[in-house]
């Protein structure tokens, strides 16, 4: 299995930053692997969506549920050509703002090509990680300067991260998933 996680401070209120991961616009208004978000369903606690995008060179799509559980949100593969892909945006209130950290991981299922497709796509996987919580931040930061009437930078995220909001470098990992940096965390697992 492959993994890729990112981390960044986002100078919005968690519930705000919430509100960007479950916004479709938040992914394609900005440079990401995600070409387009369709929303089958909202319901309480999350929703149900088609997403397209790229997988590497490829040209993907995939069927999935994002699910609230307390300041996360799993995501959580129904259909796609990998034979597993679950994601996690975990989120704590630190330094007047929100950790957010995202986390994929992949199980292309070619058995033991495997490790070796693992190790051609982790740079892509972590770039693309990286990537979608710049985005994110981008969106719920928006939302913050659009709510106080400051303008609004709408562009692509091609810039380095802020100096204080340091992206974690990705990396490959096979244990559990990274805990939120909240303290007294109440985990749903």
């Amino acid at each position: 299995m492959m993994v890729a996680e990112a981390g960044i401070l986002v100078g919005a209120p968690l519930a705000t930053v919430r509100e960007a991961v479950l916004d479709p616009d938040s992914y394609t208004k900005y440079e990401t692997k995600v070409g387009a978000v369709e929303v089958r369903e909202r319901y309480d606690g999350g929703l149900l969506a088609l997403i397209h995008g790229n997988l590497g060179p490829f040209r993907s799509a995939i069927l999935a549920r994002y699910t609230v559980r307390g300041d996360d949100i799993d995501l959580q593969m129904l259909e796609g050509r990998l034979r597993a892909f679950h994601a996690v945006f975990r989120m704590a209130p630190l330094d007047g703002g929100t950790w957010l950290v995202h986390r994929e991981e992949y199980d292309f299922g070619y058995g033991p090509l495997g490790p070796l497709l693992d190790r051609a796509l982790h740079r892509w996987a972590t770039g693309t990680v990286q990537a979608e919580v710049r985005a994110l931040r981008r969106a719920a930061e928006g939302r913050v300067a659009a709510a106080s009437g400051a303008p609004v930078a709408d562009g692509p995220v091609t810039d380095a991260p802020k100096q204080d909001a340091p992206v974690t470098a990705g990396r490959s990992v096979t244990g559990p998933p990274s805990e939120s940096p909240a303290p007294n965390r109440q985990r749903e697992d």
